[in-house]
């Protein structure tokens, strides 16, 4: 536990912040981040964000999501090796479990240098390693865990933690009675903030006249990008546009060009051109005037986005990733099911045509009396204020 501060808004600890392998580990992140900075002028000398070099474990091209949130940012930033420990073997493991044994290295020669009064953990297969040599060294852990159920990363950093603090009140049960607290989600502070900046803005810009007749959809494979719904979305763009205007965030993916495809594709649009935009990561300085001015939602069900919609109260078209362990973003969008502002696609019945009729089934309610959202319980359940809980409870 760091010591209470005898001189107002300075910071008197010295923090290890560690997450990441999506970007909903590293969204939670960026929230603390955010949040202490705001209260704690001189906080960035007294933080270290340690990530991962790992794109992800099947990808190793490219940048992990923390590298590319973080490197270029004025938050020190320090990239390990990492692995991930999986529930069944075979000939990958070996790789993934000597990354393991390489973030351990890394994280014994990080610790040892910066000497941490505390290390908070948003989980990901890079904090593990973190986690466990701050546990070796005595040095007092933090967890915050994103999802309605939890991976294997977390069970194991939550027996060795001090606490943990849950966005979702069902995440309790995985942890020491006693040891988890709901808070809510980690937001950063991005989100709220609308002011138009870049290139993206300037098509939210050129997409808003039409608003009322043509709903703007965002759509996201996640922090990484997905294949399946990029090429889905390529199938469906000429006829999709002629309801809809679609930002389609694509990922970075080195092997099957979807950025690159797709703005090729959009050179062929013609007069349709400016309901379309591709990119391949949105920044922080843009999500918010996106999020403030999309109709729907299109795409994975991570924890952060979920919570994101559930925020801002957007309706959502959510396709779950099918292979996560414990289902987890199939438990993640049900919650906005029964909030009344979600529906599910499996990943199995994605096609370019059921797609478009979940689009157009959702553009006949969003502006009418059948958009049945149950705002009592978004707000019930989507609060905002989980950074400045957790910051109390471990005494910043």
């Amino acid at each position: 536990m760091p010591e209470e501060s005898n001189t107002k808004n300075k910071l008197n600890c010295k923090i290890v912040i560690t997450g990441g392998g999506s970007g909903g580990h590293v969204s939670a992140a960026s929230g603390l981040i955010d949040e202490i900075i705001g209260k704690y002028p001189n906080a960035q000398q007294n933080l270290l964000y340690v990530g991962g070099k790992l794109v992800s474990e099947t990808r190793k091209e490219g940048k992990s999501v923390e590298q590319m949130r973080f490197e270029n940012t004025d938050i020190p930033f320090i990239a390990i090796r990492g692995g991930k420990l999986q529930r069944s073997f075979s000939l990958k493991s070996i790789s993934l479990i000597f990354g393991v044994f390489g973030g351990i290295i890394d994280s014994f020669k990080v610790l040892g240098k910066f000497k941490p009064d505390f290390i908070f953990s948003t989980g990901g297969f890079v904090s593990l390693p973190v986690c466990l040599v701050g546990w070796l060294k005595k040095i007092p852990i933090y967890l915050h865990e994103q999802t309605a159920a939890v991976g294997l990363t977390n069970k194991i950093v939550g027996k060795v933690a001090k606490k943990v603090f849950v966005t979702f009140p069902q995440s309790i049960q995985y942890f020491k009675p006693g040891k988890a607290i709901h808070t809510g989600n980690l937001i950063r502070k991005s989100i709220f903030m609308s002011n138009p900046k870049g290139e993206l803005s300037s098509a939210i810009k050129k997409m808003l006249p039409e608003k009322d007749t043509l709903p703007v959809v965002y759509v996201s494979g996640g922090g990484l990008g997905s294949h399946t719904i990029n090429i889905v979305v390529r199938q469906m763009l000429k006829y999709v546009l002629g309801e809809f205007q679609i930002i389609l965030q694509t990922g970075d993916n080195g092997l099957n060009k979807d950025y690159e495809v797709l703005v090729k594709d959009k050179a062929t649009l013609g007069n349709l051109n400016n309901r379309f935009y591709v990119t391949k990561y949105v920044s922080n300085e843009e999500i918010g005037y996106l999020f403030k001015n999309i109709d729907i939602y299109v795409g994975r069900a991570g924890a952060n986005t979920v919570y994101e919609m559930g925020i801002f109260m957007k309706p959502s078209i959510l396709i779950p990733i099918p292979w996560v362990t414990h289902d987890e973003q199939n438990k993640n969008a049900q919650i906005l099911v029964d909030c009344g502002i979600g529906t599910i696609l499996q990943e199995g019945e994605l096609t370019a045509e059921a797609l478009y009729e979940r689009m157009k089934n959702m553009k006949e309610c969003i502006h009418e009396d059948t958009f049945c959202a149950n705002k009592e319980k978004l707000k019930e359940i989507f609060v905002t204020d989980g950074t400045k809980k957790v910051l109390t409870a471990i005494g910043l």
